[in-house]
């Protein structure tokens, strides 16, 4: 087990290094304090060669300038709240509306774009980064400060692990996630790909993506992954759904199953490079992104994105987001990774 520091730019003077977490396995993830992003996550099939498992660009420059949060923490709120705005203990905030006419992972100044402290920590067993970093009261129209510390580890099972901690001196929805672009199939369309999420609904929405507050089942739709099926079969079932329709691919929010401590929520098998990725989370939803499926300019990965559910800050039915002085909000996210001839 290893940790390799390397110098990768700078942003407004200040330092942004690659951090390259090594296991004896062979496996290896690369992270930035910059947006504390997964910038590689390199795993070994059953012949020994390495997969690269997600999307990446070369450059500080590149991700800088990058308006889809590629391989990013997201926060202080993943997903959208509704036109911007929510009412908390009688007062309206007002959010920024970065993402059409509602508020969109944080607002224009989110996680993703933040250089974040960092220290590392290396053992027999695992090896370790934690980013810090304070968002100050009223940043982005949000309440409080909010202290935030996320411990990514890889260890020798092949488990990159994230635990993202949080804490506040005033009372405020939070909801982070991590949006790496998984790419396990060297296929440059993510159709062949075979996905499970354990869940039954997913969030209703309108033309906006914002929820109604309604919830749809999965079965007989494209939505339904309750057992480990083609991306491609999914979608092109001959039962579609106005949901489904009005995106061409997916960009839904999944209600996830309570689960067994030990059972993945999502399941991600590449039938041509042998790499399969469990996913693990104690977060309620998680958003299953493809972007459009219909045309030949494809995304060519699919991001799932453990969270808490679009615009839960305006509706008290869903699982809620709030978090108080002296409470600690931890969101956790473990991805197995594994290979099979």
């Amino acid at each position: 087990m290893k940790i390799n520091v390397s110098a990768f730019g700078e942003v407004a003077g200040e330092v942004v290094n690659a951090f390259t977490l090594s296991n004896d396995n062979g496996m290896s993830v690369t992270l930035l304090n910059y947006g504390g992003i997964i910038k590689e996550i390199q795993v070994p099939n059953a012949e020994g060669e390495l997969v690269s498992c997600v999307q990446s660009y070369n450059t500080l420059q590149d991700y800088i300038d990058d308006p889809s949060y590629r391989g990013a923490i997201v926060g202080r709120y993943a997903n959208r709240i509704g036109h911007g705005t929510f009412t908390l203990n009688g007062v309206q905030y007002a959010l920024d509306k970065n993402g059409g006419e509602h508020n969109l992972h944080g607002g224009l100044a989110g996680f993703h774009k933040k250089v974040w402290a960092a220290k590392t920590q290396e053992s027999d067993d695992k090896v370790s980064v934690t980013f810090t970093l304070t968002s100050p009261d009223g940043e982005g129209g949000f309440p409080g400060t909010v202290n935030v510390e996320a411990c990514y580890s890889l260890n020798q099972d092949n488990e990159l692990c994230l635990v993202i901690t949080a804490n506040t001196d005033q009372e405020t929805p939070l909801s982070f996630t991590q949006h790496a672009y998984f790419t396990l199939s060297n296929d440059a369309k993510v159709g062949n790909t075979l996905l499970y999420i354990d869940a039954e609904k997913v969030t209703d929405a309108d033309t906006t993506l914002l929820p109604t507050g309604d919830l749809v089942d999965v079965a007989n739709t494209p939505f339904d992954f309750t057992t480990l099926t083609a991306i491609k079969q999914s979608a092109e079932q001959i039962n579609s759904h106005p949901l489904f329709d009005r995106v061409g691919g997916y960009d839904h929010n999944y209600v996830l199953r309570n689960a067994p401590e030990h059972s993945p929520q999502a399941i991600v098998k590449a039938l041509d490079t042998g790499i399969t990725m469990a996913l693990f989370t104690n977060l309620p939803g998680l958003q299953f992104y493809t972007g459009g499926l219909k045309s030949d300019d494809q995304l060519g990965a699919l991001c799932l994105e453990p969270q808490h559910f679009p615009d839960a800050p305006n509706k008290p039915e869903f699982p809620n987001c709030f978090v108080k002085p002296g409470e600690t909000f931890t969101a956790s996210m473990r991805y197995k990774f594994s290979a099979y001839y």
